[in-house]
């Protein structure tokens, strides 16, 4: 009780620092005319929807643009970091026009915002299978209530809109279904042949604390192992992702870990399977229209924790296995008669956007509000 009381003591003076601080860059700076800053703390560089609409800013030419990137890994160096970064977050929010955001902010939610400062979300994944944000039953334990002052949220489909209203606090009118930015360079992506080794990819879904780490490590642990037998030849290749701290793996030579969104989408083309749990990187990759499969071991206890917007099995209708030996199992006996029409049903609700303006169309939209 004591520990969770200086936890909440903590997050409330952190919450007085950091309102406090942008009120004063506010009153002393306030927003500049056509300023519009870009920030996001789950990579070390712009990527995905960020990086496509901050191009099409940068080719108009009129704009100010601001960037801050910032990779949290959960690191003490990485704590210190996140302040500054956070302090330089609300710099930026105080003083544009426009700040675009692409996952969890946590010092915008601490203050008090003034509308002259307009904050969009464009969530990092595509579509909206398990629950996110304010869904999550723990969300209202939370001593800063998350995902609060967005003015404006662009989502893929019309089918998303119900889970994104009931994840953020926003106007429900103010998600917009324009298409992500991210899908116009996935709409240009084509399959591509390669020679060697078949190529699998495992991307399982961040679990919160050093529990859910140690869970995420033994699940791909796991796998590598299993990958073992496969049949023929394959490079495995495990894409973590960015919120985890990695450690060192001792791992065969044909297995390849990192946490690298931008070598996710050049691997992607390439790839002969895709693995996972519960990522959303199943709807993107089922542009390719090649095999998924899941693996999720702890299905159960998953429904219960956190959930999902949708019936998941019935929703991506892949194969789907508990174990890593039935995974195996699976791709040396039956992976060659692979279904892809599942896939292709899959890919047909999941990109209603596919004539790659995107990004144009979410450009055109947030000019007007410079």
């Amino acid at each position: 009780m004591g520990r969770l009381n200086l936890k909440k003591i903590k997050l409330n003076l952190l919450r007085l620092g950091f309102n406090w601080f942008y009120q004063l860059s506010y009153h002393v700076r306030g927003p500049q005319k056509q300023r519009v800053s870009f920030v996001t703390m789950r990579s070390a560089r712009l990527n995905d929807n960020l990086k496509a609409l901050h191009a099409e800013f940068a080719r108009d030419g009129r704009y100010q643009l601001k960037v801050l990137c910032f990779q949290y890994d959960r690191t003490w160096k990485s704590k210190l970091g996140f302040l500054v970064a956070a302090l330089r977050t609300l710099w930026l929010l105080a003083t544009s026009k426009l700040l675009i955001i692409d996952d969890y902010c946590l010092p915008l939610y601490a203050v008090h915002k003034h509308p002259e400062n307009q904050v969009v979300q464009l969530w990092h994944a595509v579509g909206a299978l398990k629950k996110f944000g304010l869904s999550l039953p723990t969300a209202s334990r939370s001593v800063i209530k998350p995902h609060t002052n967005y003015d404006w949220v662009f989502i893929n489909t019309p089918a998303d809109k119900f889970a994104y209203v009931d994840a953020f606090d926003v106007d429900p009118d103010h998600v917009l279904v324009n298409g992500e930015p991210m899908v116009d360079q996935l709409m240009r992506q084509r399959p591509l042949q390669h020679t060697g080794a078949k190529r699998l990819l495992y991307s399982p879904t961040y679990r919160p604390g050093a529990r859910g780490t140690a869970q995420v490590l033994a699940y791909v642990q796991q796998l590598v192992r299993s990958c073992q037998q496969l049949t023929g030849v394959w490079d495995v290749y495990v894409s973590l992702h960015p919120y985890l701290r990695l450690p060192v793996l001792d791992l065969p030579a044909n297995v390849h870990v990192f946490q690298d969104a931008a070598r996710v989408r050049a691997l992607m083309p390439t790839i002969d399977l895709f693995v996972t749990d519960y990522s959303s990187l199943s709807l993107s990759f089922s542009h390719f229209e090649r095999p998924i499969v899941l693996y999720t071991p702890d299905y159960d206890a998953y429904v219960k924790t956190s959930g999902f917007y949708v019936d998941y099995y019935d929703y991506l209708d892949v194969p789907h296995f508990e174990s890593a030996e039935r995974v195996v199992a699976y791709v040396n006996a039956d992976l060659a008669n692979y279904d892809l029409g599942r896939v292709r049903r899959l890919n047909a609700k999941t990109f209603t956007h596919q004539d790659g303006h995107n990004a144009q169309r979410v450009f055109q939209y947030l000019t007007k509000l410079t």
